[in-house]
């Protein structure tokens, strides 16, 4: 858990998918030219990323939100990732 699963680059635009606990998923994207290597568990590796949380509702076939970063902030989503990510 907490690993990437998908990624992908269009030219500096980076987008990662990370498993956490059963049917939860983190998206994280930033811009490889100022962040190489961002932690999605930290409030530092978060900064100039934009990542949500996503919870899959395997009855109703549809991914539902959770949190996004910009709105609760770094401190708070990294928090809740990693208890995610380790529960």
């Amino acid at each position: 858990r907490g690993e990437e699963v998908a990624g992908y680059c269009n030219g500096s635009l980076t987008w990662e998918t990370h498993y956490l606990k059963p049917d939860y998923f983190l998206a994280l994207f930033y811009d490889d030219t100022k962040e190489k290597t961002p932690d999605p568990y930290t409030k530092r590796g978060l900064k100039d990323c934009q990542a949500w949380i996503f919870k899959y509702d395997r009855r109703h076939s549809r991914l539902s939100f959770q949190a996004r970063n910009v709105e609760i902030g770094n401190k708070a989503f990294a928090r809740l990732a990693h208890h995610l990510a380790t529960e």
